[in-house]
């Protein structure tokens, strides 16, 4: 079933870059984000249901904090053209009180609404 988005997708005034903490490895860069999830373009094919927690390097002059930490659950994954660059759909499944406001900061500080905004949570 195909739920309809919580929040507001906004588009990032920057990419920022998005480590596996489990890994220590780079993941990709996040390119939209909500309260409810965010989109990373990356160099990995992610599985549907894949799930991640994840480190987000920010600005603390934008959002608080120098770093977002949460959990993420893989919701979809597709090629962006190139054979070696996928789009890939993350829910946010756990996320601290911290972090909620660090992420609800950088909304407001660094981004801006994306075309049709209100667009599905899965495709």
């Amino acid at each position: 079933m195909i739920r309809p988005r919580q929040r507001e997708r906004r588009e990032t005034l920057a990419y920022w870059p998005v480590e596996d903490m489990e890994k220590g490895e780079a993941v990709g860069l996040v390119t939209n984000l909500s309260e409810d999830g965010i989109q990373i373009h990356s160099k990995h094919d992610f599985r549907k249901g894949q799930v991640l927690t994840i480190r987000i390097a920010v600005d603390a002059r934008l959002s608080g904090t120098n770093q977002i930490c949460l959990v993420v659950e893989n919701v979809w994954c597709r090629t962006s053209g190139l054979k070696t660059l996928y789009h890939a759909g993350f829910k946010i499944v756990d996320i601290s009180e911290a972090a909620t406001r660090g992420l609800r900061n950088l909304l407001a500080a660094f981004s801006y609404p994306a075309p049709g905004g209100r667009t599905r949570a899965e495709e």
